[in-house]
């Protein structure tokens, strides 16, 4: 099927009503993009889903089974973000190691809240290698923009070097979106209730609690890199966990994180000063669209996971 849509420009669009994306193998194929689809009071994204996919099937459990006459078979399975975050709510499962925790509830199309400016992201894939994203990269300028559940976060650019290049540069980007941002040194000061972009080197940034999920392999981050300890090569997988590529100097990284049940936390790192820049430059809504995640190595942006 074509993609229906919309281009959309910088910051200042105003809210009118509810964006669905569909697409299959982790967006590699986009299947439905509308925009300003009506939403109403008390609507979930079952409800906004279902009119602007007529052709959708759920289960008794409000689980999508199908989209636009495409069924979840072959071991594929309907995931869904809004605005790029899981639908998650709930206490934290307290079973698990603290770096692993997050709430034990997901929420079904048919239970999540919707608001006007949302976009709903949904994608048809088999489950993998890897854990449910903690969130993904690529609806920005969302989750910054509207939030999750109604709920908009104050943002904070968190850099190695604040008075750097890399940091001006996503400053000034975030500033294009209208997205003011509070400057200040990698994790300076702590508030649980602030949206974070980390900017950095991997050997400085892997001490932070949502980037370092990274290391501990996709079955814990949601990702499919895997950054080594001292920050000079990140292996990127395939769907199947098994290494694919490695990249070395001068390579870049761009992931969503989530430590625990705290608001999202954005990666944009590199092995080296080079490689953040690189980072720093793929940053931005086109580059981004449609990926949970991306590496970029010379001029190549490669989506995450890696396609054999």
């Amino acid at each position: 099927m074509a993609a229906l849509g919309l281009t959309g420009c910088g910051g200042g669009e105003r809210d009118r009503g509810v964006r669905v994306l569909v697409t299959d193998e982790r967006g590699a194929t986009t299947v439905l993009d509308r925009r300003d689809v009506e939403v109403r009071d008390g609507d979930r994204a079952l409800d906004v889903l279902r009119r602007a996919a007529p052709r959708t099937i759920a289960d008794r459990g409000g689980n999508v089974t199908a989209i636009a006459g495409r069924a979840a078979e072959g071991g594929r399975r309907w995931s869904f973000l809004i605005n790029g975050v899981p639908a998650e709510t709930g206490v934290l499962d307290d079973s698990r190691p603290t770096d692993e925790q997050r709430p034990t509830t997901v929420q079904s199309p048919s239970q999540a809240p919707v608001h006007d400016g949302d976009v709903l992201w949904f994608d048809r894939s088999r489950p993998g290698a890897a854990a449910p994203p903690r969130g993904a990269v690529g609806l920005f300028p969302e989750p910054f923009t509207h939030g999750f559940e109604g709920k908009r976060w104050p943002v904070r650019l968190e850099c190695v070097d604040p008075r750097g290049e890399a940091c001006r540069q996503v400053r000034d980007l975030l500033g294009r979106y209208d997205l003011p941002a509070a400057v200040a040194p990698l994790r300076s000061s702590y508030n649980p209730e602030t949206a974070r972009i980390a900017v950095g080197p991997w050997k400085a940034l892997r001490e932070d609690p949502a980037a370092g999920l990274l290391e501990r392999g996709p079955r814990v981050s949601g990702v499919f890199a895997r950054p080594q300890p001292d920050g000079r090569r990140v292996a990127l997988l395939a769907e199947d966990g098994t290494v694919a590529r490695t990249l070395g100097p001068g390579a870049g990284l761009i992931v969503a994180s989530r430590y625990r049940d705290e608001p999202p936390s954005w990666i944009v790192t590199g092995t080296d000063e080079a490689g953040v820049l690189r980072a720093v430059a793929a940053f931005d809504r086109p580059t981004l669209a449609n990926r949970l995640a991306v590496a970029i190595e010379g001029g190549d942006v490669l989506a995450l996971p890696i396609r054999r």
